[in-house]
């Protein structure tokens, strides 16, 4: 599964779960959503990777595994874009749907739909940001 698919599917189940937490008015479904992307965050343990690992064996297609990348030394160049645009959709989703909750009613639903379009277009403003900043 490639980071393209990845973020079609996360944006489609991050709208499900914005339904889902409406429809029974229970926070669980996005505190479930922000940890299994903190989680994935935090341990850069891919969700893309693992699944790729599952189906391909240990010879993963070199697009999905970690290749050879050429960095500035730095303090950014050490973490990737894409780990920490789940750091920066977690700390939206939760600053939006916990701390300011009337204000940014919309934000959650601009994420997905975001995540929604990066996945059919394979152009993710976020990730390109944090690679201009210093991310790899």
């Amino acid at each position: 599964m490639s980071e393209r698919t990845f973020r079609l599917i996360s944006g489609i189940a991050l709208w499900i779960v914005l339904l889902l937490s409406i429809l029974y008015q229970n926070n669980a479904f996005i505190i479930a959503y922000c940890v299994i992307f903190l989680f994935e965050g935090i341990t850069n343990w891919r969700i893309p990777l693992i699944i790729s690992r599952i189906r391909y064996g240990r010879s993963a297609p070199e697009a999905i595994s970690e290749g050879n990348v050429q960095v500035k030394h730095n303090v950014l160049a050490s973490l990737e874009a894409e780990r920490m645009m789940r750091f920066t959709m977690v700390f939206f989703i939760f600053l939006s749907y916990f701390v300011f909750p009337d204000a940014l009613w919309f934000f959650p639903w601009y994420i997905a739909g975001m995540m929604i379009v990066s996945g059919i277009t394979s152009i993710c403003p976020m990730v390109m940001f944090l690679r201009w900043v210093g991310f790899r």
